[in-house]
């Protein structure tokens, strides 16, 4: 298939401005934002490691993590068929063979791809609590609001997918952190690093790490 066949008419192919890479993306939906990006940045993982994207829409951070640090492979899992389809048509665009996409929920994943297998878990989940206004479209609603996944349900796929001492990177609004940090602990993903952006945080953690804390610039 010629690569340009892989756009469709309603669609538009943007430049990620890292070794050539681009990415799809239909301006009628959910389009990724500078907090992706950002928590591509700050999420690290090293060569050879197996990285899962819970709620990765069209794919942008594990994209740029897998062309940054060159992990031996990335699963992606997104909900919503149109963003699951863009995502792998923008891996065959750019060429990339080391990712796979599962068009599915995130609750249970875990028992299908197998329990502490991960190295890292990066997610991007909604951020909002359903009783906030809402747009007319029904997928940009579940994109960014807790329709069909919770906080809850993100943190503890996370715990079941992570190996002992596996890294937990996730990008949400400053006023969920203390959801967040509770959440993470509940499920013996303890904290360990914050990174406050304008109107939104960064967090990682660690599975069965030891307690403390830092924030950072």
């Amino acid at each position: 298939m010629k690569k340009n066949n892989l756009v469709h008419a309603d669609e538009r192919l943007d430049d990620l401005e890292l070794n050539d890479l681009m990415i799809i993306q239909n301006s009628s939906e959910y389009l990724f934002t500078s907090d992706s990006v950002a928590l591509s940045n700050f999420a690290k993982c090293k060569s050879g490691d197996m990285i899962v994207e819970l709620c990765s829409g069209s794919g942008v951070i594990g994209i740029l993590m897998n062309e940054k640090y060159k992990p031996a492979q990335v699963h992606m899992v997104e909900l919503q068929k149109h963003l699951a389809d863009m995502c792998e048509r923008t891996l065959e665009y750019n060429g990339t063979n080391n990712i796979v996409v599962y068009n599915r929920p995130l609750q249970d994943f875990a028992k299908e791809f197998g329990y502490n297998k991960a190295d890292v878990v990066v997610v991007n989940p909604p951020y909002k609590c359903t009783g906030n206004k809402q747009s007319e479209k029904q997928s940009i609603n579940i994109a960014k609001h807790e329709i069909k996944v919770t906080l809850d349900e993100v943190i503890c796929e996370a715990h079941k997918l992570l190996k002992f001492g596996g890294a937990f990177y996730m990008v949400n609004k400053i006023e969920r952190l203390t959801d967040i940090m509770c959440t993470m602990r509940k499920y013996s993903i303890e904290p360990k690093t914050i990174k406050l952006l304008s109107n939104s945080v960064l967090i990682s953690g660690i599975s069965g790490g030891k307690s403390g804390v830092k924030v950072i610039k």
